[in-house]
């Protein structure tokens, strides 16, 4: 992934992209900075699906295709909270393959039959969510 400073500068940046069949709305992205996980955000799989072509989201996390003349096709993902706005850029191909695997472990549309709703009504009454 890189992080957008501007129109035309960007910086790598660490981040790992996790799904569990478990929780099987929502990836998990860590941004990982020297070996440490030092934040970690929670959104729907399907803002990633969406915006592999069109706009997706809105509030907090935004998705979108982009492409410039003469380079390969990325995704942009905004990040936003109460006191900044980060624009990260990935590669359509490496996200694209990476979805697919998701939709092997739990196809998009199918999230409800893995879905443990007495489990996380329990963890939700107990405090624990």
């Amino acid at each position: 992934m890189q992080l957008l400073l501007g129109p035309d500068e960007a910086v790598p940046v660490a981040g790992r992209f996790s799904y569990r069949s478990d929780r099987p709305y929502e990836v998990e992205v860590a941004f990982i900075s020297r070996g440490h996980t030092v934040a970690t955000w929670l959104f729907a799989r399907d803002l990633l699906l969406c915006g592999l072509y069109d706009e997706a989201g809105e509030g907090d996390v935004r998705v979108w295709p982009f492409r410039r003349p003469g380079e390969a096709r990325r995704v942009h993902i905004e990040l936003s909270t109460d006191d900044s706005v980060c624009e990260l850029s990935v590669r359509a191909t490496e996200l694209t393959a990476w979805l697919e695997q998701t939709a092997a472990i739990v196809p998009p549309g199918h999230e409800e039959r893995y879905l443990d709703m007495d489990t996380h009504l329990a963890r939700l009454l107990a405090g624990k969510c």
